[in-house]
């Protein structure tokens, strides 16, 4: 008798809890699938409006996303592609990054970020071992991290290169340092670990410099570091209002970037 009297003082209590665990797994799989299709149409519109040849997988922040009825804002948005070809760099993976966006909640639900006022956008473009060759006329580059083996290889404002330089028969290996000063991005050793015979040469191979304004940033880099074996490049600009350009992840010609001291753009006005 005790044990049917527990049973039935716990049963509705428990049922209860059942029933709320219920109700919140269905309302978040509904909340994510809502967010699932704001990302697609995100993707779809900065297919459409770019270049590129692929849609650019989108992710948007806040969870739940219903939180943008209450709060008007979507807390980050990410738009990454992957093996872009831009002429005159090659193969390169991009990305732009949008915080704090202020938005309504049914253009939120609509995907219709332009117009929207957001607080900090970033746009990110890695150059790997096939782009980062084509400056230095090398076909079998490999760039890691010198002071991390971990398969991240971490971040770093180092890095090691290996490969064949131009003209020499033997691979090279040299720890580089990646510096900015103003718009211009430098590279040069500071130490070689395999110097294939020819120290001078191997030096003179591994430095660069080129103007950061040539790559598809919409303006100049304010950080470059080594990230995961690629070297990336990172322009922001705060407080804008959000253009279609701004949401893909390579530049195309209309994004607020452009109205800086210092780009393309406002050079030739």
């Amino acid at each position: 008798m005790k044990t049917e009297s527990l049973l039935h003082r716990f049963a509705r209590p428990l049922s209860i809890i059942v029933a709320v665990i219920i109700v919140l797994a269905v309302a978040l799989i509904v909340d994510s699938l809502a967010a699932a299709r704001v990302e697609q149409r995100i993707s779809q519109s900065v297919k459409d409006q770019s270049r590129l040849a692929a849609h650019p997988e989108v992710n948007v922040g806040g969870v739940p996303f219903a939180q943008v009825i209450l709060t008007d804002e979507i807390p980050s948005l990410s738009v990454n592609a992957l093996d872009v070809d831009i002429k005159d760099l090659g193969i390169v993976n991009a990305s732009t990054e949008i915080y704090n966006v202020q938005i309504d909640a049914q253009d939120a639900y609509d995907g219709e970020l332009v117009g929207s006022q957001a607080e900090l956008m970033k746009r990110l473009v890695s150059l790997d071992g096939v782009a980062m060759g084509q400056f230095l006329g090398m076909t079998d580059l490999d760039i890691s991290n010198p002071y991390d083996i971990s398969p991240g290889g971490g971040v770093s404002s180092e890095a090691q290169l290996s490969g064949t330089l131009p003209g020499m028969d033997d691979p090279s290996t040299a720890v580089v340092k990646l510096r900015l000063d103003g718009t211009t991005f430098s590279m040069e050793p500071i130490s070689l670990i395999d110097d294939a015979g020819d120290p001078n040469r191997v030096r003179e191979g591994y430095t660069l410099t080129f103007d950061t304004r040539d790559l598809p940033l919409a303006g100049p880099a304010n950080l470059v570091q080594l990230r995961g074996g690629s070297i990336q490049f990172e322009a922001e600009r705060r407080n804008i209002t959000v253009q279609p350009s701004d949401l893909t992840p390579v530049e195309t010609g209309d994004s607020e970037f452009t109205d800086y001291a210092g780009s393309y753009e406002r050079n030739e006005q």
